[in-house]
């Protein structure tokens, strides 16, 4: 019929498809192996008439058929069939054949790659729009956090027997008790600043500022609320302002005030300052206002210096020439185991309003304007602005950072922790929440130092 049979010669070996064989039809296609691991072959027909020539699936089956016969592991057989085909490519085809081939494989491998860019970049920008949401959405929880709802009043004339009204009784016993301490609250009471501001956002480069989105919100307008947190740099909805509260004491005869760098710029520190920029946004002062206890009326305060080494700022504020006394720094260092007296407005405005009493509550929950600036034009015209007084023993001094245990929680920042003499020892500035509430502030020094550099570049 036209077909070949393969004999193997004595004591010769014979393989034909992978098997071991001494006589062996043959048939197109078959793969012959001349001993073990010897030169292999493929045996084809052809149609009388017709050029051989092998196509590249026959190449591609030659190739492949030669790995899968091949005695070894995976990784030598795939050597064998890329090799195979490499050699196959460059010297069994046309040169048009292999340009249209390499071409078509650049194409590929461009479109790969431009694939993988675009998705390179798309990840990049699903991180910093998730990071940049995450970023926002923490900045307007924190700027709503101050509002006072009138939920919040209820719960805070339950406060007025509970934690903070227990604290300013014991306060006040401990002052009764202690006539020189009461003396030193007393006089330098009049001199510690309630300070209420507020920051917000700009784009860098277009200077456009970040608003709320327009939203209906009836329940909550009189709330200083949103419904949403939506949020834009387009439109003219109301400005995202986040509000912040701290403490300042008067501390020049002509109303320069000291107070904490973080106070002054709360959003001045290395994590905040990476986010707003990778947000592409810069913070912004809205507004700075201070109020002394016994005056009905605010006042506005601007920053004048700031230091780059300590928690420490200087404010001005024209309206203070000769108010109140100033509070003298000490002339010597405090040491381990004084005593001293904190003066400052901890928690804001929420802890004035849990020492008014409930009359006061009530009235004002009445009235409803509940926003972060009318409550404390309220406490102010009622005459409720007062600074919280705490006793604490210093534990440790440095040149930078005095250490004492009188009670106090943010809002409280920026305070002067004086001794028994009435002298401004340290400016407070941070809890020390894991050191059983111990806290820090900064030695008065270096807020002399910042005060007398400013004077001397006036």
């Amino acid at each position: 019929d036209g077909g070949y049979e393969l004999e193997a010669m004595p004591e010769q070996e014979l393989w034909v498809n992978g098997e071991r064989a001494t006589s062996k039809p043959l048939a197109s296609g078959d793969v012959l192996e001349l001993g073990h691991n010897g030169p292999m072959l493929r045996y084809r027909t052809y149609q009388n008439g017709t050029i051989p020539r092998r196509s590249m699936s026959d190449v591609f089956a030659d190739c492949r058929d030669g790995a899968r016969y091949e005695q070894g592991p995976l990784v030598r057989k795939t050597g064998i069939f890329v090799g195979g085909m490499t050699r196959e490519f460059l010297n069994r085809t046309t040169l048009a054949f292999r340009f249209v081939v390499m071409l078509s494989l650049g194409g590929l491998f461009a479109v790969i790659g431009l694939l993988m860019q675009q998705n390179t970049l798309l990840e990049e920008r699903i991180a910093r729009g998730e990071t940049e949401t995450q970023g926002l959405a923490l900045l307007i929880r924190e700027g709503e956090s101050k509002a006072i709802t009138e939920e919040d009043l209820v719960k805070l004339r339950g406060e007025l027997e509970g934690n903070i009204t227990t604290t300013v009784e014991r306060v006040e016993a401990v002052e009764q008790r202690f006539g020189a301490a009461a003396r030193v609250v007393s006089a330098a009471s009049r001199s510690v600043i309630f300070l209420q501001g507020s920051y917000g956002f700009v784009h860098t480069e277009s200077g456009r500022a970040l608003r709320y989105l327009e939203v209906s919100a009836p329940d909550n307008a009189k709330t200083g609320l949103r419904a949403g947190r939506a949020v834009t740099l387009g439109g003219d909805g109301p400005l995202v302002e986040i509000q912040y509260t701290g403490t300042g004491y008067i501390a020049t005869d002509d109303g320069m005030i000291i107070t904490n760098r973080h106070v002054a710029q709360p959003w001045r520190n290395e994590d905040f300052t990476a986010m707003t920029e990778a947000m592409g946004l810069t913070p912004v002062s809205r507004r700075f206002i201070g109020y002394l206890p016994g005056r009905a009326r605010s006042f506005e305060v601007a920053l004048a210096g700031i230091s780059d080494e300590a928690d420490v700022a200087i404010l001005k504020c024209s309206d203070l020439e000769g108010v109140a006394p100033a509070l003298r720094a000490t002339a010597s260092a405090p040491k381990p185991g004084d005593e001293v007296i904190v003066l400052g407005f901890p928690t804001g405005v929420r802890a004035m309003l849990a020492r008014t009493g409930e009359s006061f509550l009530e009235k004002i929950r009445g009235e409803g304007d509940l926003d972060f600036w009318t409550i404390g034009e309220k406490l102010a015209e009622a005459g409720h602005i007062e600074p919280l007084a705490t006793r604490g023993i210093v534990g440790q001094v440095s040149s930078s950072v005095v250490v004492y245990d009188a009670g106090t929680t943010h809002g409280g920042s920026g305070g002067p922790v004086l001794n028994l003499e009435g002298q401004v020892i340290a400016v407070n500035a941070a809890v020390l929440k894991e050191f059983g509430g111990s806290n820090l502030g900064v030695p008065v020094a270096r807020a002399t130092t910042l005060a007398e550099t400013y004077k001397a570049s006036r």
